[in-house]
């Protein structure tokens, strides 16, 4: 195997939206995308953050609020779907207990997930089968001595 040129073409800043499906947290994150072609002529596209090599953002990103590692990512003008949350209802009583903080939406935990995660869900079918098979064997082992 020889050693391969590699040509800078140019780099560009590009800015993606990602998504929570899990908390819905929606944030943003910069890429450096550098675009090279080698010696055979072949398009080579690097993603840099901070100087690092990283994934491109559609190949899986963790999500910052709630560490799920299925954040979606959108295009660079595309909006993500939850990017308005509903608002809730203001508070009854007005004092230092009733008063939130700016950009929040009272009674309105974003960080709380709305369904069971994966593994979780793994793990109550897996113990599901579990006993079921253990009381088939109890049950054979009860008739089968009386």
């Amino acid at each position: 195997m020889g050693v391969v040129l590699v040509h800078e073409e140019f780099s560009t800043r590009e800015i993606w939206p990602l998504e929570c499906p899990h908390c819905r947290h929606v944030w943003q994150e910069e890429y450096l995308v550098r675009h090279l072609t080698d010696g055979r002529g072949h398009d080579i596209v690097l993603w840099l953050r901070s100087g690092v090599l990283v994934q491109p953002p559609w190949a899986g990103a963790n999500c910052p609020g709630c560490g799920c590692g299925d954040a979606r990512a959108f295009p660079a003008g595309h909006r993500p779907r939850y990017t308005t949350l509903p608002l809730a209802p203001a508070p009854a009583t007005f004092g230092p207990e009733s008063v939130t903080e700016p950009g929040s939406v009272p009674g309105l935990n974003p960080r709380s997930p709305h369904r069971w995660t994966q593994p979780v869900l793994i793990y109550a079918l897996l113990g599901i089968v579990f006993l079921l098979f253990t009381s088939f064997e109890v049950v054979e082992f009860v008739v089968g001595h009386h």
